[in-house]
């Protein structure tokens, strides 16, 4: 098994394109942060509030994770090599493999992306006359946002295997938050809240404008979505052999 993961830990990090996913999940948080302009202004902030602030689109990382862990499994279906896949390792192997290679890799590049997105928040700040202050809450950031980015990687993997298809993964992954997800947190929060996405990012900065989960809830309906998700994706991959 420990093969079956390295193996996919390598693949997915090899060739170019691994490079434009890794810069899809760079361009996430850049978007959640420039759809709300107030969160530019950071006049009349203190060093610790404007910090946070700023660190806050962090915690979509784990959509980021999720569209990295999918791609895994899609590329495969994509490039018409799965079968090869299922061939030399087993459906369960594979299936296993691939999501815990997806998770590793997600959470490698999430750490990545904390200390990038750290960098530049701090010359941001510097900008302002202002300093990179962390703090207790950006520390519980951080954490929430790769626990976020571990559990996203395995509802993505799942999706990816229920798909079997590039882009009907990256529309469920991507565009379904950003689309239908921003407007039902504005229009109904009450239900919007319990979206995958947003379950996930509330791990990261919950009660999140009074409209996000709170930690608890968040994470007990991430791990029931996670679990859901990985449970269909199984029974549908069993199904596919048949």
């Amino acid at each position: 098994m420990n093969g079956v993961v390295r193996s996919e830990m390598l693949r997915s990090v090899s060739g170019f394109s691994m490079l434009a996913v890794a810069l899809i999940a760079l361009l996430l948080p850049v978007f959640v942060l420039v759809s709300h302009g107030e969160r530019l202004d950071l006049t009349g902030l203190d060093g610790p509030t404007a910090t946070a602030r700023l660190l806050e689109p962090l915690a979509w990382s784990a959509v980021s994770a999720a569209f990295v862990s999918a791609y895994g499994v899609t590329r495969e279906t994509y490039y018409a090599s799965m079968d090869r896949t299922l061939a030399g390792v087993a459906f369960p192997r594979a299936f296993a493999g691939k999501l815990i290679s997806g998770a590793l890799v997600s959470l490698a590049l999430s750490v990545l992306l904390d200390l990038v997105w750290t960098v530049a928040v701090s010359a941001a700040l510097t900008q302002s006359g202002l300093s990179l202050a962390l703090t207790p809450d950006t520390a519980r950031l951080y954490a929430g946002a790769l626990l976020g980015a571990v559990l996203g990687a395995l509802c993505g993997g799942a999706v990816g295997w229920i798909a079997r298809n590039y882009y009907v993964a990256a529309a469920v992954i991507l565009v379904l938050p950003m689309a239908l997800d921003f407007a039902l947190l504005r229009a109904m929060p009450e239900i919007a809240r319990f979206s995958p996405a947003l379950v996930l990012v509330a791990l990261g900065v919950p009660g999140h404008e009074y409209r996000l989960l709170a930690f608890g809830p968040a994470l007990s309906a991430a791990l029931v979505w996670t679990a859901g998700l990985i449970a269909v994706a199984w029974i549908r991959g069993r199904r596919s052999l048949v």
